[in-house]
This record gives structure tokens, C-alpha cells and sequence, in this order.
């Protein structure tokens, strides 16, 4: 069987399962409301790691490697992005470049960069 196409690194499926104790089930369940404007984010996990700092795999991703539909009410919770966005407000603003472009992607950017740590 082939690897499933993700749009994220090995490095990040590897960080979430080991945040995650090898369960989606203890991560946070997060549906996109995002407004930006070249969003597609879709819906994605969400785990703190070892440092606080959120690790997020999308479903999508989530699915394709595990090899099941996610079912959000089997998670931890379910919140939407724009709550995620106010949690970790001061900390995305530090950590992203962009105001206008959707916080969510740039982190799933920053998340698969090597220099990531």
C-alpha cells in the first residue's frame, strides 16, 4: 500500500501522536470558521506539546495516516478556529509574519520548516 499524501510533514504527524499519547482521541477537535479570504484551511487537531506550544494536524491529514474517518465527538473537545485563534492570540501574534493571511496556515507552515523547534 502506498504512503497516504499529506500535507504535512512526518515530523509533525510524529510530534502530534507523541503529544497525543498515540490517541486523536485526547486532542482537541477544531471546525475552521476562518474568514480569511484564501483560507481552505478545513478542519484540524489540536494538542499542546511538550513546551505548550499547539500542534495541529488536520483532519484531513489525520485521516489519510491513520486510515479512518475522525469522528469529533470521540475527542477531547470540540471547538471552533476562531476560539483557537483568541486562545493562543498573543503567542500567534508573535509567531506569525502576516495579519492578513489565515494564522492557522502560516502555523501549519512554520510546523513543517525544518527550523521548527
Amino acid at each position: 500500500m502506498p504512503d497516504p499524501v499529506l500535507s504535512v510533514s512526518y515530523g509533525t504527524v510524529a510530534a502530534f501522536f507523541e503529544a497525543s499519547e498515540g490517541n486523536y482521541r485526547n486532542a482537541f477537535y477544531v471546525s475552521c470558521s476562518c474568514s480569511y479570504t484564501k483560507s481552505g484551511c478545513g478542519d484540524f487537531l489540536f494538542i499542546p506539546g511538550h513546551d505548550c506550544r499547539p500542534i495541529l494536524l488536520p483532519v484531513m491529514d489525520a485521516e489519510n495516516f491513520i486510515g479512518t474517518v475522525i469522528d469529533r465527538t470521540e475527542c477531547a473537545g470540540t471547538i471552533n478556529s476562531s476560539c483557537f485563534i483568541r486562545l493562543y492570540h498573543k503567542w500567534i501574534e508573535l509567531t506569525v509574519s502576516s495579519a492578513s493571511d489565515c494564522p492557522i496556515q502560516q502555523l501549519l507552515h512554520l510546523m513543517n520548516a525544518r527550523n521548527w523547534k
